[in-house]
């Protein structure tokens, strides 16, 4: 009889330990879909390279020198609002960090350069969600 006992407590524990282990299996294990991180190295690169929207404000009269000093830094114009002196742009980082630290050089044509930030509706609620 104890040894009846014995032996199911160890079927129980056996199957307890083996139903933990293969539930603790992380799920996306199998997932082709699922991206390996990147290196440092690769993201450091990426980020580089990455095209950020920025809010560039020129002086007043100073539109077309931006304009021109956007497309030499290799970026692109994708809106304006000329009646607040400002150029919506997208720059890639290298560029961004040349205009802030050649200030001196473009403080004839630009009062700053901030990043434009990123905007989304909120979630919908219906009556019946918490």
């Amino acid at each position: 009889m104890q040894m009846k006992l014995r032996s199911q407590a160890l079927l129980s524990v056996g199957l307890a330990v083996g139903f933990t282990a293969l539930f603790s299996i992380p799920a996306h294990a199998n997932n082709p879909n699922m991206l390996f991180p990147a290196s440092d190295q690769q993201s450091e690169q990426g980020q580089e390279n990455m095209q950020i929207s920025y809010y560039l404000k020129y002086k007043p009269d100073m539109q077309e020198k931006a304009e021109s000093l956007v497309n030499k830094l290799g970026g692109t114009i994708t809106d304006a609002m000329p009646e607040r002196r400002i150029l919506i742009v997208t720059l890639d980082k290298a560029a961004f960090e040349e205009i802030d630290s050649d200030r001196i050089d473009y403080r004839g044509i630009i009062d700053y350069v901030e990043p434009n930030p990123e905007r989304q509706l909120f979630e919908k609620k219906n009556g019946l969600s918490l």
